[in-house]
């Protein structure tokens, strides 16, 4: 994009906010369709201003915020616009909820992975913006996993079983190694090693063998065992995504949780584009990047957002 071309497509972007921000008039409507008009640069300038404030995820509220300044660059103007559509709170580098913080005995920020080492002799991967709580007593040792990811390798001990809780459901286990993943909707686990017994709700209890998998969510049956690589699974742990013919919109939210922001997929047609990949954690972004060269994708990177687009 040349000078002249980034400029116009400032001017469009800060008249198209200022039609959005509930005090434009008749008159202003009237004069950026005739600014719009001028040539072929202003044409495409306000086409592609508008492109990208179709694509942006707003609630209905921040279609119509007032800008702060009267002096603001297009960076300024989109960032105003992301703070007002995620209603989101940045802490330190890392999307936390407060009240998760504060029930939780050890926490990751977003890019962060740790190890932890249990009084037991267990140990405990915590993935990219996760939480847990634990709880061990002479007869049990439970871990709450109140955000995000971790994986377990459980020291043996018939006396006190190893439970974790997850969402609506737990996992029992006494000597093995197993991950869970808890998201909004649903919890994932995956055996890489011994035996598991999965509890949802007041169902039966599942027992999953090294090489299964199992979804569980809040009111609804445990999902179908179902085989998978638990080594692919469990890959972030040493560092890395493994993707096997996964759709993209799975792709996505597994990215997601190690970058700030979002990402937000504005066709969700692309969303069963099946990706294959291994790409490193300690750079999420060579992901974005590589999709964008591999696949029909088009990405614009906003301070708080991605937008993931068809490619034109």
């Amino acid at each position: 994009m040349t000078q002249e071309q980034a400029t116009l497509e400032d001017q469009a972007i800060e008249r198209l906010v200022h039609l959005h921000s509930g005090r434009a008039t008749a008159a202003d409507r009237q004069a950026f369709a005739h600014w719009s008009q001028l040539s072929d640069a202003h044409r495409a300038a306000a086409q592609g201003a508008q492109s990208l404030w179709d694509d942006l995820p707003q609630t209905e509220a921040a279609r119509h915020f007032v800008p702060p300044a009267p002096r603001r660059t297009r960076r300024r103007l989109l960032t105003v616009a992301l703070a007002a559509s995620l209603a989101i709170v940045v802490v330190g580098g890392a999307l936390l909820d407060p009240l998760v913080t504060l029930r939780a005995d050890h926490v990751t920020t977003v890019g962060e992975r740790r190890q932890l080492h249990l009084q037991d002799g267990s140990q405990l991967w915590l993935n990219s913006a996760s939480a847990v709580a634990i709880d061990y007593s002479p007869g049990s040792r439970t871990v709450r996993l109140l955000k995000g990811e971790a994986l377990f390798d459980v020291a043996k001990d018939a006396t006190r079983p190893f439970i974790v809780q997850a969402g609506d459901g737990s996992v029992r286990a006494v000597g093995t190694r197993f991950d869970v993943d808890l998201h909004a909707r649903h919890t994932d686990v995956v055996v890489s090693e011994g035996i598991v017994e999965v509890t949802s709700g007041k169902q039966t209890a599942v027992r999953l063998v090294a090489g299964q998998g199992v979804t569980y969510q809040a009111g609804q049956p445990l999902g179908a065992l179902r085989q998978v690589d638990a080594q692919d699974s469990t890959a972030w742990q040493r560092g890395k995504l493994i993707f096997n013919r996964r759709p993209l919109g799975e792709v996505l939210a597994e990215l997601e949780r190690h970058l700030p922001g979002k990402l937000h997929l504005t066709d969700d047609a692309l969303r069963g584009l099946r990706i294959s990949g291994v790409f490193e954690l300690d750079d999420p972004q060579a992901a974005l990047r590589t999709l964008e060269q591999t696949q029909p994708l088009s990405i614009t990177r906003l301070p708080l957002l991605t937008l993931i687009r068809p490619k034109p």
